[in-house]
């Protein structure tokens, strides 16, 4: 389980850019997490309260994701598929060689305070 690692790491850096900036208060973050990034997002959402405890910036500070689709271009035919939904093979012409065009990512993609 690799989610707990890498969340402790995004809320570092919102930690430290939050700093940086003189944000006292943060009230969300967005984590961008792909479906083909090997990342369940129930693990983030299950653990952040764990991870944020005791830290006075993250007080109140709510957890919102984005789920960008799995998405390949078959090598074979040139069909664009959704990875996940297709099971991996092409939806026309049934191969498995493909090139990922995106859904790999995992990003702290935003953070929200007010002033």
């Amino acid at each position: 389980m690799h989610e707990i690692s890498v969340l402790y790491r995004a809320v570092e850096l919102a930690e430290e850019t939050a700093e940086e900036n003189g944000i006292s208060r943060l009230s969300y973050i967005t984590l961008e997490v792909g479906e083909l990034s090997g990342y369940l997002p129930v693990f983030f959402e299950k653990y952040f309260p764990v991870v944020i405890e005791g830290r006075e910036v993250f007080e109140g500070c709510q957890l919102r994701m984005t789920r960008p689709r799995g998405e390949a271009l078959c090598t074979d035919c040139h069909a664009m598929y959704n990875v996940m939904e297709c099971e991996g093979k092409c939806p026309r012409c049934g191969s498995r060689y493909k090139t990922i065009l995106g859904g790999t990512q995992f990003e702290l993609k935003e953070i929200g305070y007010e002033e």
